[in-house]
């Protein structure tokens, strides 16, 4: 017979500071697995308290091999609580995995690790010695059974609910069929797990009797399973509504005086002494709308401080995670076109979203998206094993959120917000042999009679700047100097010199650094209870399908199509200057037989030497046709360099071959060349008298820095007409379109874009993913085959 409880209603004060609320991450990456060597393309979400970041500026970043052992670490700029950039998969990894962290400088609460992420390495014939195998042994399946009494307590005469998880040894769920009986064989209420292998049981203990789970699993083998023991206490349910989600506590104990503790997250919303009674049931009401999506814990505890009861439930399941609505218009055939349009269901909305489209031959892992790294994964004390594909399977989600071991800690707030900043540029020069305490007292003598000769010249130049920007620094007595306002992406080349005559000749070298490296000190993490991907089964039967599209270079260096070449300080210095002599440059097809960039010549830096001396050291001849910044000198073309007398021709046409080859920063040499009627030549380009750099020969530092990780646009291939798409070369791209910068708002309701089939056109992955402005979470994954 049910018990008729009093319910007395308590209204519980809210602790609101969200000021220290712990950040969560997400990373989408274009697709789930990679060859080595290909460009991973990501998008970071950043979000504090369900919604995207306002106060995180730098996102850190460690890559990992599947040891551990981290081969690379980055920083990406931050905007908005959205960040998106490229890294590369190294041509030569072997394995079959390569790991991620991520992580902010507001990532400070004991229990919070790292983001980590797991991205899938394919291997092949041409690229291993042999096949990979599966990671995962092969054994005899074995199933089992956990019971989870609702809130960990089975409380006497009043309905309780039990929860039935069957898994097998490796942790996947498995199904199984069985009933509840007493223990002397009375048959109470049968049962039947879902596809992620939960079911659930609700039934009236009495107290003193015994009962046990009878259940056959999937090799019809029988099993037999006792249910924690019946007893008297306290504990707490949570039932969600459509606008409040009802705490309810209760009791079969005369009275007790207890304490509850709420949590949501990491951050504890109330804690409140309530004295119960048998009979009565007290309800807590919480305003949904006054509560952010998360993990909502209650503890019940009594006066000594133990714990009585736990309940866990997902705030805001039912909505949380919406289904964008998807219009596509497919081509059919090789490098067809297809269009996309994005909508949300509620057109009032805006949303933040990244957009992949995948060649259907290659892998796809669905075991995490979005809603499980934002939500679940930094709230559970152990690795989920293929937490997305339960949630979606599990018919009851609050069974599969009740089954997990959610932390308990609380991340204390002062309620003060910790700022993050940009990244400042911070400098120190460094001297051998202790020579820095006499150089800085020379310094100082210096600057003391002649103020305007204090501090240092600091040049910096990114790729696309076609000459080197210079400012004044100054340095303190350890050498210390910081070069603020000046953002680094990707990276820079900078030059250090000093600026007193009488010390430039002091050797020297600069030590950069753009953030405090305590922050990279955290050692990588691997969850505890982490399982590797079985991905070589997913592979296996793919193999001869599709093969990593790459070319040889010369060097016979395999380059993949979407690689990103890391460019030589020389190449580099090449690109620039073809930039900055663009307009002089004498086209030509043909490849000089030699690039001399003399700024760049060690000993050209050690030593002055004159342009006449420097061609002749390094092309060993006399004897060629010369074009200065474009211009004929027809003299040379008669007689030898040496043999030219000193006279007015001479002085106006060709005087130039005597200056220092400081002033001619960059010259093409080509043993035969078609405007000189096939004769060798030389292009000589000189700089203008305000470009020169007169510190050759000085102790200059010249390095390239790195700094945030690139923001570089994702370039889409696009086949505009017939013409092309017959002209262009056989198309194997794996990843046909990747955006990471896709919104909708009120103005713009739909997004659209365009993409286009590879040769193979096979069919594709489309998975769109992101992030809403009242901090809903948008997914969708189809396949089209």
């Amino acid at each position: 017979m049910r018990h008729l409880f009093l319910f007395i209603l308590f209204f519980a004060v809210i602790n609101s500071n969200f000021a220290q609320q712990i950040p969560a991450i997400y990373i989408h990456t274009d697709r789930d697995f990679y060859f080595p060597g290909d460009t991973v393309w990501f998008k970071g979400y950043v979000t504090n308290n369900g919604l995207l970041s306002d106060n995180t500026l730098n996102l850190y970043l460690k890559f990992a091999e599947e040891s551990g052992r981290v081969y690379q670490q980055s920083v990406a700029l931050v905007s908005s609580g959205i960040t998106a950039s490229h890294f590369v998969v190294p041509l030569s990894y072997q394995g079959q995995e390569l790991y991620l962290n991520a992580y902010t400088q507001l990532m400070n609460c004991p229990t919070q690790g790292c983001y980590f992420k797991k991205i899938g390495i394919l291997q092949n014939e041409e690229m291993s010695d042999s096949t990979p195998t599966s990671t995962t042994p092969s054994v005899d399946k074995k199933y089992n059974i956990n019971v989870y009494p609702e809130s960990g307590i089975l409380l006497s005469d009043m309905e309780n609910q039990l929860i039935i998880q069957c898994y097998d040894e490796l942790g996947y769920p498995a199904m199984a069929k069985g009933k509840l009986v007493e223990w002397e064989g009375q048959t109470l209420i049968p049962f039947e797990t879902d596809s992620a292998g939960y079911a659930q049981i609700l039934f009236i203990p009495v107290k003193g009797k015994k009962y046990s789970i009878d259940w056959v699993s999937d090799d019809d083998h029988k099993h037999k399973n006792s249910i924690p023991e019946i007893r008297e206490g306290t504990k707490a349910s949570i039932r969600a509504n459509v606008d409040t989600t009802i705490i309810q506590l209760m009791s079969n104990m005369i009275e007790q005086q207890v304490t509850v503790i709420a949590k949501l997250g990491k951050r504890e919303l109330f804690q409140q002494e309530f004295h119960l009674k048998k009979e009565k049931k007290i309800t807590i009401p919480l305003q949904n709308k006054d509560l952010e999506y998360g993990i909502l814990q209650v503890v019940v505890k009594d006066q000594g401080g133990q714990i009585l009861s736990t309940r866990s439930h997902l705030l805001g399941q039912k909505i949380m995670v919406l289904e964008p609505i998807v219009t596509l218009e497919r081509g059919s055939g090789e490098k067809s076109g297809n269009r996309l349009k994005i909508q949300l269901p509620n057109y009032e909305q805006s949303a933040n979203l990244s957009v992949s489209v995948v060649a259907i031959d290659v892998p796809i892992d669905s075991a995490t998206n979005i809603f499980t790294d934002l939500y679940l994964q930094p709230m559970t004390e152990r690795n989920m094993i293929m937490p997305l594909t339960l949630w979606e399977k599990s018919i009851n989600k609050d069974l599969f959120i009740q089954s997990q071991k959610w932390t308990d800690m609380i991340c204390p707030s002062d309620g003060k917000i910790v700022k993050d900043s940009l990244f400042i540029l911070k400098g120190q020069i460094i001297m051998n042999k202790n020579r820095w305490p006499g150089f800085y007292k020379d310094y100082k003598e210096i600057v003391r009679k002649d103020t305007k000769m204090s501090g240092a010249s600091f040049g910096y130049q990114d790729f696309m700047a076609s000459k080197m920007n210079y400012l004044k620094v100054d340095f303190d007595s350890e050498g210390r100097f910081n070069i603020p306002n000046l953002i680094v992406l990707d990276s820079m080349d900078t030059k250090f010199v000093q600026i007193n005559r009488k010390l430039k000749f002091e050797p020297f070298h600069i030590k950069y650094v753009f953030f405090n490296p305590v922050i990279f000190d955290r050692p990588f993490q691997i969850p505890t209870g982490y399982q590797s991907f079985i991905s070589s089964n997913l592979w296996k039967n793919k193999e001869n399908i599709i093969k990593p599209n790459y070319t040889i270079n010369p060097s016979g260096k395999r380059v993949l199509q979407t690689v990103t070449i890391t460019r030589s300080r020389k190449q580099r210095e090449i690109d620039r200057l073809e930039r900055r002599f663009y307009t002089v440059g004498i086209p030509s097809n043909m490849k000089p037989d030699q690039i001399l960039v003399p700024l760049l010549d060690s000993t050209v830096l050690k030593r002055s030497q004159i342009l006449e001396d420097y061609l002749f050291n390094n092309i060993r001849s006399r004897k060629f046709e010369v074009y200065l910044n474009g211009r004929y000198i027809p003299q040379l073309s008669t007689d030898s360099i040496s043999n030219i007398k000193a006279d007015k021709y001479y002085d106006e046409n060709i005087s130039f071959l005597k200056e220092d080859i400081s002033n001619f920063p960059y010259i093409k040499f080509y043993s035969t060349f078609s405007l000189a009627k096939g004769r060798p030549t030389v292009l000589i380009y000189q700089y203008s008298p305000n470009e020169v750099d007169k510190e050759i020969g000085k102790a200059v530092d010249e390095q390239t820095v790195m700094g945030y990780m690139p923001i570089k646009q994702y370039k889409a291939v696009v086949y505009e007409n017939v013409a092309k798409k017959f002209s262009s070369g056989y198309d194997e791209r794996l990843t046909l379109y990747w955006n990471p910068f896709v919104t909708i708002s009120q103005e713009q309701q739909t997004a659209q874009a365009t993409f286009f089939n590879n040769s193979k056109a096979n069919g594709f992955c489309l998975t769109i993913q992101g992030l809403s402005d009242n901090g809903q979470l948008i997914y969708y994954r189809k396949i089209f085959k």
